[in-house]
């Protein structure tokens, strides 16, 4: 046996199969235009993209077929050989593959409508080659097979039954960045390690969790950063490879070698970004860039080489804006998918903010995946704007490392590249207009700084963080507090960290500078929130508050979100124009091109509304003050309300007592179970929530333990059920836990019981509720106790229960992500109006409890469908006849509706 045969292995065979396919094709008409793979080959074979890779048009990056290849000892119909093949198929979005171990050769093809890859040809003239030592003296043959293969492939093509796919397609997908994904539970498991015996790494991943945690919820802190450092070295690597056709100093990616360590490529990224600037990409500040466990490096070092195979950087522009589009959408998928900003509101906002687009300099200070720094580069480029120009003047920001890179990806142009992009790494709450930022010109590679000055134009996505996660931005909270002190108070600390930033924003503007920002819709309905509107008007013109009418624009959240856009101030006297409450009525999906995003701008500046995308509504300042005494200034604002200031209204809180159902904080000993064993003296009804109500008059379903005897007591009376239930829960914990002044620790007192309940979270059916016999409620409902005796139950009860009545209710709170009203007992308590009964005679009085009575008798409907019956109808004209009011009853019905139709479309 010869040297050759004897060393003769697959990596061999592959490297040649390749060899003499690059000849077949090379000087060809056909599809299939080149082969590669052998740089992403390894001699153990554990190759993370197939052996061969057939290339269609280059200027496209078309990627047509893989093979996977072995020796004549694995078996043609080996379950783990095809397996391997179909996963990186899939992985590249390939419509085939070929298997070949010599002695066969199989075709296989997806069926499109299985989804499923079938063998379509089957190739054997070669079955007789049955071991390893047989296939290099059998070369002739194998390579007169290979020509033939692909003659029968270039005819699929040629003919469209095989199409392949263009590398941005399948990047797009997510397959590729998923093969490499699948090492996270690897590298977090070595960034684990290495921490635990490096004190600088442990601290460093201590203090970057603690400044990003809120906005990875749910995930833990060695996962996500496992999935930034991988995401963060793709990022690297691909846009090297962009960029060596711009720039040939980034051809150093190509250095990155089988034997290169970490580290040092590091060290060439960093020496390409002293170079080529974009830094934001290049740099290695993301915290254990080098800390990868070999299998993990091994693969993101083929995924190197299979670009370098595709020569990504020479294909055309318009694939290369793809690719880097298609990388932003890729990362924000895997690190930052809860809340980036849609391109269409993007737009939208830039449309908003921008006065002059040749001129006006803006920021984004917390610009995520970039797309709202994006939108504000391809205006400026739209309208003939140089790329010299158009670069600065757009400044992106974000303290995350991880979003500048990303950012960065979303603003780069190929028309860019040889133009510093302003992107830089720096926390929004540290920003002032002397702050100074350091960049760097990709033509000579000389740094520059710029002071940061200020802008006409900021626009941004204001991060959502609740006050579970303020402590991170303590001191900047505390120094927007200080400027807020000097005016009307402090925000409460239920505030939204999004709350004190368009303060923190103020000194940014420019003279009569505008803001458009995206925060969350809390501040419609809540303590902090009135304080946060009053506190606007000091520094800020609020011109427009935007909604949606048609679905919720963050899909992946349960956030609600609108948009502001405001006007700076330079002397809070200066008086504040008319607030535009604007509800957009399409889907967000349907503004996404510049066009219809101007078109739907020039409409909320104009306040003129076309093709009916929209509904706006012009509140003054002085209308919005006297809403306020109803609590109305906020959500009720979206639709025509203005009927309600001619109501005869009065506090309800005149009438009764407004507190939260009860809450002791142990529920297993208050709400006992069906064989508790206790006796009925202390067993009193209990309502849990909406669902204890059919109609708006329901009784209390379950159970709950009230008793005020002491246990010395239960015992001379011989009440063994109650005591032992006491004792079941006596531990020293509960005890500690549950004691309160003048109480025992175990008792919830009977005077509690109420008879008319709110919610604090309102679905589909909108109602105040009556309960009969009257009982204990749980803290998720609100109890009504009358403050003097006289109070007529029945009467409130139908007047609360009125179109009227539900619309002050639904307009005093605002709408979650699950379509839910969001309450609370304070507010209720300060702001909810009821019609002033006081107004009504005896014999009114009766009319309306009469007219009541039948809707009081059945299933209460949704909204929707409950304004439709009749005797709901006959009960609303009453009341509006008994109060003597010239209302019309299909204008409450449509401001009610209207308001519940918004809350609800999240659900969409």
């Amino acid at each position: 046996m010869s040297s050759i045969q004897a060393t003769y292995n697959e990596r061999s065979w592959t490297i040649d199969v390749i060899s003499h396919v690059k000849g077949l094709v090379r000087h060809g008409t056909r599809s299939i235009k080149d082969a590669g793979g052998e740089q992403t080959i390894r001699a153990d074979g554990d190759a993370l993209f197939p052996d061969v890779l057939l290339f269609g048009d280059r200027t496209t990056a078309r990627i047509l077929q893989g093979w996977e290849l072995k020796m004549p000892d694995t078996d043609i119909g080996d379950v783990e050989f095809c397996q391997n093949a179909e996963t990186k198929a899939r992985a590249l979005g390939l419509d085939s593959f070929l298997l070949w171990n010599v002695s066969y050769a199989r075709l296989y093809v997806r069926n499109p409508e299985s989804d499923t890859y079938t063998i379509e040809n089957t190739w054997s003239s070669l079955a007789d080659i049955t071991s390893r030592t047989s296939v290099a003296p059998n070369r002739d043959r194998w390579q007169a097979l290979a020509e033939e293969i692909i003659g029968y492939l270039n005819d699929l093509f040629d003919r469209g039954v095989l199409e392949g796919r263009q590398f941005v397609e399948a990047y797009r997908s997510g397959g590729i960045t998923a093969l490499i994904m699948q090492n996270a539970d690897l590298v977090a498991e070595a960034l684990d390690n290495a921490a635990n015996g490096d004190v600088e790494l442990r601290s460093a991943m201590t203090l970057w969790w603690a400044r990003y945690q809120a906005e990875y919820t749910g995930k833990s802190m060695q996962t996500v950063l496992a999935q930034a450092v991988i995401t963060n070295w793709i990022g690297k690597i691909l846009f090297a490879h962009v960029l060596r056709e711009q720039d040939s100093r980034a051809g150093a990616v190509e250095q990155i070698e089988e034997d290169t360590p970490p580290e040092e490529a590091l060290d060439l990224f960093r020496e390409m970004s002293r170079d080529c600037n974009f830094w934001t990409i290049f740099s290695d500040s993301a915290v254990g860039l080098s800390v990868l466990p070999a299998k993990a490096w091994r693969e993101l070092k083929q995924f190197n080489r299979l670009l370098s195979d595709l020569r990504v950087g020479s294909i055309d522009q318009t694939q290369l804006s793809q690719i880097l589009e298609a990388t932003v959408e890729v990362a924000r998928r895997k690190l930052r998918g809860q809340y980036p900003t849609p391109l269409a509101l993007a737009r939208l906002l830039v449309n908003l903010a921008v006065r002059n687009i040749a001129s006006d300099r803006l920021l984004d200070p917390c610009c995520g995946s970039g797309t709202i720094a994006r939108a504000a580069i391809e205006q400026k480029l739209a309208v003939g704007v140089s790329a010299a120009h158009a670069s600065g003047r757009v400044f992106a920001g974000d303290r995350d490392p991880q979003a500048a890179q990303i950012a960065t990806f979303a603003i780069a142009r190929p028309v860019l590249m040889n133009w510093p992009l302003r992107v830089f790494q720096r926390d929004v709450f540290s920003l002032t207009p002397t702050t100074e930022i350091e960049f760097r010109n990709p033509s000579d590679g000389t740094q520059f700084r710029e002071t940061l000055g200020t802008f006409e134009a900021i626009c941004s996505n204001l991060p959502f963080v609740a006050q579970s996660g303020r402590a991170q931005y303590g001191n900047a909270i505390r120094e927007v507090t200080r400027l807020l002190s000097q005016g009307d108070g402090r925000f409460s600390g239920r505030a939204d960290v999004s709350a004190y930033l368009p303060f923190s924003l103020h000194a940014l503007l420019a003279d009569q500078g505008r803001v458009a920002i995206i925060i969350t819709n809390a501040w419609l309905g809540t303590d902090w929130g009135d304080l946060f509107y009053d506190s606007l008007h000091r520094f800020y013109d609020l011109k427009c508050v935007i909604t949606s009418g048609a679905g919720r624009w963050f899909r992946t959240s349960d956030v609600v979100t609108n948009v502001l856009l405001l006007e700076k101030k330079n002397d809070p006297s200066d008086p504040s124009s008319g607030i535009k409450f604007v509800v957009l009525k399409r889907p967000l999906e349907e503004l996404e091109d510049e066009e219809s995003s101007r078109i739907a701008a020039a409409q909320i500046e104009l306040g003129q509304t076309q093709f009916d995308t929209m509904s706006i509504r012009a509140v003054s300042p002085v209308r919005l003050a006297e809403f306020h005494n109803y609590g109305l200034r906020g959500n009720a604002q979206f639709v025509n309300c203005d009927w309600v200031l001619d109501l005869p209204l009065s506090p309800l809180s005149d009438q009764f007592a407004v507190s939260r159902g009860e809450r002791r904080g142990l529920n297993a000993l208050f709400y006992p179970r069906e064989d508790h064993g206790i006796e009925a003296d202390y067993i009193q009804p209990l309502a849990k929530g909406p669902g204890d109500f059919v109609g708006v008059v329901g009784s209390a379903s379950r159970e709950a333990f009230s008793c005020s005897r002491s246990e010395g007591e239960l015992r001379t009376l011989g009440h063994h059920g109650a005591l032992n239930w006491i004792n079941h829960f006596n531990t020293a914990e509960n005890v500690e836990k549950l004691r309160r002044s003048g109480m025992r620790w175990y008792e919830m007192k009977a005077d509690s019981l109420t008879e008319l309940v709110m919610f604090i979270n309102y679905g589909d059916r909108l109602f105040v509720g009556r309960l009969s016999p009257a009982a204990f409620v749980d803290q998720r409902m609100v109890r009504l106790i009358p403050r003097q005796d006289g109070v007529d139950i029945g009467l409130c009860h139908a007047l609360m229960n009125s179109s009227i009545g539900l619309f002050l209710l639904e307009g005093l709170g605002f709408g979650r992500g699950l379509g839910a009203l969001d309450l609370n007992k304070d507010r209720l308590a300060a702001y909810m109006h009821v019609l002033d009964s006081s107004v009504v005679d005896g014999r009114g009085r009766d009319s309306i409890v009469s007219a009541f009575a039948p809707l009081a008798a059945r299933t209460l409907l949704p909204v929707a469908d409950e304004l439709e019956q009749q005797d709901r109808q006959d009960f609303d004209r009453v009341v509006l006849a008994e109060f003597g009011l010239d209302l019309c009853l299909e204008r409450v019905y449509e401001s009610l509706l209207g308001l519940v139709e918004i809350r609800r479309t999240v659900l969409d």
